[in-house]
């Protein structure tokens, strides 16, 4: 079967399977989901510095609390 007739088939392309792995959506999601809890790290840092945390550490302390709880909800979504 060629290229172009196999990227054609709807059934491969719904399932986003490919014949050596799991697909490029499923790829592509786990890039969203990083770029996704690493933005909120970065965000809650961010907002607690701003708020007047003690020094960095406490900062970072927030941002992974924050970094837990998103990827919680990443993880448990459908």
């Amino acid at each position: 079967m060629s290229r172009r007739a196999r990227s054609a088939d709807p059934e491969r392309e719904r399932d986003g399977a490919r014949s050596g792995g799991r697909g490029r959506r499923a790829v592509s999601g786990l890039w969203r989901d990083l770029a996704i809890v690493v933005a909120a790290f970065a965000a809650a840092v961010g907002i607690a510095e701003l708020a007047g945390a003690a020094n960095l550490g406490v900062a970072f302390g927030i941002g992974q609390i924050v970094f837990a709880v998103v990827l919680v909800a990443l993880l448990t979504r459908g």
